[in-house]
């Protein structure tokens, strides 16, 4: 008998992916907040600080992959919601029902947290420019490419959408913000977005990495030993993460416009932490310690929203609760507590939601 660990396709989710999705979105709700009041209060080294921030144009920071990891994990997520709801490769009632709630669901929270929508106010309501509806872009593409019964095929169609993003950027401009063909199509299409990024023409780039993170699910689910899968990804990986290095001597990477060159470096990083977790949770079946992480996977869009829409809410709260602590402690520490109280109550109400469920 072979000793190499065989993980049966199933329906059954698998840990290392929702411990990957609450690593993300902890990473910014917590993680972020809290080493940037430690940088603002007692300083961090250079190299770790400049990680927490987004780059103002060209090149990469830990920041610069949280919303790529998001759009991947949710890619990641489809093997499990969407082929059950396919009688016989044909999609049922209940598929599109399920794809079309999900993006529209998507769609109108983005508008709220970044689109002005509950100013009610048509001049400043801008329809596309959020994370959330990227997730529901991608979440579309990928639906819609699930149903072509070819693989080869359905993961050819968005190396040629990348193909084809590249060629258009490289042909009908620069790789500066002003001249750069993804912004100029975003000011010509939706002029109100004046963000610096491109949302409009980059969105087959977001089919591209939500097709990266189905990829890696259905092989996780596959038949193959653990072993075969874990050599897979890790290739699959560094070539994505090589790759895109190679590019840069071409086309940088921009996160704002997402190049090819970005996206390929963030899908690396994505497989590979992936795997990763894969190994060590799933493979070796080191399941203790992953609670809080799980948590934040589970209701991750919870998580956004309250980290995003209502973090001055709990902000303002935390700030009442530890009221006087800056006598005893100190107006530094403080606010470390005030932002510690503040990731308390954020999690307090994903464990309510847990047990409400």
């Amino acid at each position: 008998m072979t000793n190499e660990v065989l993980i049966k396709h199933s329906s059954t989710r698998l840990l290392s992916l929702d411990v990957m999705r609450g690593l993300d979105m902890f990473f910014l709700v917590a993680i972020g907040p809290l080493l940037t009041v430690w940088q603002h209060t007692y300083g961090l080294p250079s190299w770790l600080a400049v990680q927490l921030r987004h780059m103002d144009w060209e090149g990469l920071t830990a920041w610069d992959l949280i919303m790529p990891c998001f759009i991947f994990m949710c890619g990641a997520a489809i093997p499990f919601a969407l082929p059950k709801r396919l009688v016989n490769g044909r999609p049922t009632r209940a598929y599109w029902k399920h794809v079309f709630g999900r993006v529209a669901l998507l769609w109108v929270l983005g508008m709220i947290v970044q689109g002005n929508l509950l100013s009610l106010n048509p001049a400043i309501i801008s329809p596309y420019n959020n994370t959330l509806q990227t997730i529901a872009a991608g979440y579309l593409i990928a639906a819609l490419l699930l149903l072509i019964p070819n693989r080869l095929v359905r993961y050819a169609i968005p190396i040629a959408c990348a193909v084809g993003y590249g060629l258009l950027l490289a042909c009908c401009g620069d790789y500066t913000p002003g001249g750069n063909f993804a912004i100029q199509v975003e000011q010509w299409v939706l002029p109100i977005n004046r963000d610096g990024y491109s949302w409009v023409l980059t969105t087959p780039m977001f089919g591209v990495m939500t097709m990266c993170g189905l990829f890696c699910t259905e092989t996780l689910r596959g038949s193959h030993t653990a072993l075969r899968k874990i050599v897979t990804l890790t290739i699959v990986g560094l070539i994505l993460l090589l790759g895109g290095l190679c590019l840069e001597q071409w086309e940088p990477a921009i996160k704002r416009i997402y190049t090819v060159s970005f996206t390929a470096q963030a899908m690396g990083w994505s497989v590979l932490m992936l795997t990763l977790l894969y190994t060590i949770i799933d493979v070796c079946h080191i399941t203790r310690g992953w609670g809080l992480l799980t948590l934040y996977g589970r209701w991750a869009l919870t998580a956004y929203l309250c980290g995003t829409l209502f973090w001055h809410t709990l902000n303002t709260l935390a700030q009442t609760l530890t009221y006087g602590t800056a006598h005893w402690f100190g107006n530094d520490i403080y606010r470390l507590i005030q932002v510690i109280t503040a990731v308390t109550l954020l999690t307090s109400i994903l464990w309510l939601r847990e047990r409400l469920r």
